[in-house]
């Protein structure tokens, strides 16, 4: 009797028990399906497949250059060899830590060793660049549910910003995307340490991301107090110092002539202050770039004070006199698109905590803000997927990838600019026509005559530099879809 009780005693416990695992593993597995997890695992699967078709298919359409792309493979290759990171189009065993500040990029090194080819890199920023939209579209279902979610997902990751930034080459930007994406969300929900948790490694990804440490180290300080306040106040220094350390010490260290050459595009501050109150008003691109970050989330980004976060990256570049900068195209616009759409749900849970919107006007922002992507669309990049020929390989992409083939492995070669990062991932490359820092004598000239790069000379200048090169030793070994190679002998 003793051990039939026993026996049903044991039975009923492991019935109880298995119940109990059996609940815990439905429960877990219902969290899986929620929305808060189904939404952003849906936007970062489509994402990054949509960022690595367009960069791949722009690459097999000639859109990639030597400036910035063929640096970027330059400086991980050397990573992935475990040597200082170098790039002989910027100059002759340049080190590219003496141009800018971004060593994190030494984390593609290892990835780039097991697939040596551009590609790689365009297909890693298409993952981080998509790594961003998870933590955002997950805050913004669990603040408004499953539709807010999905609009903020599109409209972020489709956005203006985003997209020209995956138009052009490949940059360190990259890995800002999901570090500041996650910082700003843990802002949002007032959890402070993994907001400077998440902020303090955005220092590596390029000297001027410091300032952006600075801002948020100081937000967190003033919103709290104690313990917290005073990590906020550390993360502001920490940043401070990554600044200074790398503008003011490393970067004119490795560099060729011991200073900070990205400095030289600021001018004084008060001229420059003056210049852009003037073309702000003026109505100059600084105004449509201002314009365009402010109507992509229908100016209701305002009301959020995490806008702040974009001060120091809007400043500096609307400060310098480079015009580039101030432009609403390249890569420098889109780690604002990730402050500007954490800030408009953070307008939006303020406002809506405070009783100060509707449901009726939430709903009438989100529509804008997907009226908003919707119309754009047709006008960015992306819209190009949808055509044909974009599918194909065009017809020089195809030519020098054969010339690249015919070039004895070892030997240097120059190139067009829009021709190197063809040629980059198997040959030691420089930019044609040379430039004074490149003191290399190349063994082969490749040269786009029929599509001039238009840097770093026009079209006459590049006609100069082949006369000279045929001048001084070098052939023209055939011409083929209107590229030109010469050989020297």
């Amino acid at each position: 009797m003793t051990t039939t009780e026993n026996s049903t005693v044991v039975t009923d416990a492991d019935t109880v028990d298995t119940a109990a695992v059996t609940r815990g593993s439905a429960n877990r597995y219902a969290r899986f399906r929620t929305a808060e997890t189904v939404v952003p695992a849906i936007s970062f699967a489509v994402l990054a497949s949509l960022y690595a078709t367009m960069s791949v298919l722009g690459h097999r359409q000639l859109r990639t250059s030597g400036f910035d792309l063929g640096i970027f493979v330059q400086q991980i290759a050397s990573y992935s060899q475990f040597r200082a990171p170098t790039s002989d189009l910027l100059g002759t065993g340049f080190n590219t830590l003496g141009d800018h500040f971004s060593p994190i990029t030494a984390l593609l090194g290892p990835v780039y060793r097991l697939f040596p080819h551009a590609e790689t890199l365009l297909i890693a920023q298409a993952v981080l660049f998509a790594l961003a939209v998870i933590p955002i579209s997950r805050l913004a279902v669990q603040k408004f549910g499953t539709t807010v979610g999905v609009v903020i997902a599109a409209a972020f990751g489709l956005s203006w910003g985003v997209q020209a930034a995956l138009n052009f080459d490949f940059h360190e930007v990259a890995f800002a995307m999901p570090l500041l994406a996650m910082s700003m969300v843990a802002l949002v929900r007032h959890r402070w340490l993994p907001a400077l948790a998440w902020a303090l490694p955005l220092v590596f990804v390029k000297e001027d991301m410091g300032l952006t440490v600075i801002v948020i180290g100081a937000l967190v300080a003033l919103w709290t107090t104690g313990r917290t306040r005073i990590l906020g106040a550390l993360t502001a220094v920490w940043g401070l110092a990554w600044v200074v350390l790398a503008v003011k010490v490393i970067v004119p260290a490795l560099s060729s002539d011991n200073s900070y050459d990205q400095g030289s595009k600021l001018p004084p501050l008060g001229e420059g202050i003056a210049d852009t109150a003037h073309g702000l008003v003026a109505g100059d691109s600084r105004a449509a770039t201002a314009f365009l970050l402010l109507a992509v989330t229908g100016f209701f980004a305002l009301r959020s004070p995490l806008l702040l976060v974009a001060v120091p990256t809007i400043a500096w570049r609307f400060l310098s006199d480079n015009t580039n900068f101030w432009k609403p195209i390249y890569h420098y616009n889109a780690i604002l698109m990730v402050i500007v759409f954490v800030a408009l749900l953070d307008a939006l849970a303020r406002s809506h905590r405070h009783g100060q919107l509707t449901e009726r006007g939430r709903k009438l922002i989100v529509a804008f803000v997907a009226a908003f992507a919707v119309i754009a669309l047709p006008f960015l990049p992306m819209s190009r997927v949808v055509h044909a020929q974009e599918w194909t390989i065009a017809p020089q992409v195809t030519t020098v990838r054969e010339i690249s083939e015919s070039i004895p492995a070892g030997d240097r070669v120059a190139a067009s600019n829009n021709l190197v990062a063809q040629l980059v991932a198997d040959h030691d490359v420089s930019v044609f026509p040379q430039r004074a820092t490149d003191s290399t004598v190349p063994d082969w000239i490749v040269v786009n005559q029929q599509r001039p790069a238009g840097w770093p000379t026009d079209e006459t200048g590049d006609r100069q530099a082949v006369d000279r090169a045929l001048s001084t030793g070098y052939d023209v070994v055939y011409s083929v879809d209107g590229i030109e190679v010469l050989h020297r002998r």
